[in-house]
């Protein structure tokens, strides 16, 4: 039996709903100016681009171990720049996720998680067919239960390059983050690196290859690697004069942790405001 959805859930989806109306607002009205959707999908693609974009992003992995249930993670995920001067800008990338997590009764924990920022200093117009961006990576402890997360603040440097020539790109995000102290469940050293791969095609569709190799430095011995190896497919699409954009695609967990699950599905929305 699920139990009933905490507040703090509710909370989430009101939190998403003003980002997204409030971004909605913002937006500009389309020209015979804007991007096509292919050019669209070629800047949602680099993560430094400056693309404004809002979106949600689910995650299912069925069977886990012990409890044979799914566990899910729903995340609202805000990417928005910023003007530092004439020649740089900041990139913020903020994940505020909702959490679903099987329990052994065939019931679930479900709850808000810790909430990652991402910020990155990068240059407003680069030149080359590379781009990168440097800054800090900051996880507050936004999580309402000790299942969902550590009760720490956490710091930590995260870095980008992405290459993109015609219709290929490919990038490498990197980042470790470290609690201000905590043991136990709330101690956090964690290290991610997220591949991208993306081959664009004709209005808008592009195959794509998108995933982040964890390691979770608290750990046991043997647990402590999480490689998910995935491939997909997407769009960016038009409708009512708003660009959108939505991607499918499976994962295999090559390598993971004894309690993780083998196999995930990811599903993204997006809107974007060029």
């Amino acid at each position: 039996m699920t139990p009933d959805i905490p507040s703090s859930f509710g909370r989430t989806a009101a939190i998403a709903v003003l980002l997204t109306s409030t971004s909605l607002v913002c937006a500009q009205t389309k020209t015979n100016t804007s991007p096509s959707d292919q050019e669209l999908a070629k800047l949602k693609q680099n993560p430094v681009s400056g693309l404004r974009q809002v979106g949600l992003d689910t995650t299912l992995s069925p069977d886990v171990p012990v409890t044979g249930g799914t566990e899910g993670a729903y995340s609202l995920q805000v990417v928005w720049p910023f003007k530092l001067t004439e020649n740089w800008r900041v990139i913020t990338y903020s994940i505020v996720p909702v959490l679903q997590l099987p329990e052994e009764d065939g019931g679930y924990e479900v709850g808000l998680g810790n909430a990652l920022f991402n910020f990155y200093v990068t240059a407003s117009n680069p030149t080359g067919d590379f781009v990168w961006g440097v800054g800090p990576a900051v996880l507050l402890p936004t999580r309402n239960n000790s299942d969902l997360g550590s009760d720490r603040l956490g710091l930590g440097p995260s870095g980008v390059l992405y290459y993109a020539k015609e219709d290929w790109g490919a990038g490498l995000v990197l980042q470790n983050v470290w609690s201000g102290g905590g043991d136990s469940r709330n101690e956090v050293n964690a290290f991610g690196a997220q591949y991208i791969l993306n081959y664009n095609l004709p209005q808008g569709w592009y195959l794509y290859s998108n995933s982040t190799i964890t390691a979770d430095w608290t750990a046991d011995s043997g647990d402590e690697w999480t490689v998910p190896v995935g491939g997909g497919f997407g769009k960016v699409f038009t409708v009512a004069g708003e660009s959108l954009s939505a991607s499918l695609q499976g994962i295999a967990n090559v390598i993971r942790p004894d309690d993780s699950a083998k196999w995930a599905i990811n599903f993204q929305f997006s809107i974007l405001f060029p």
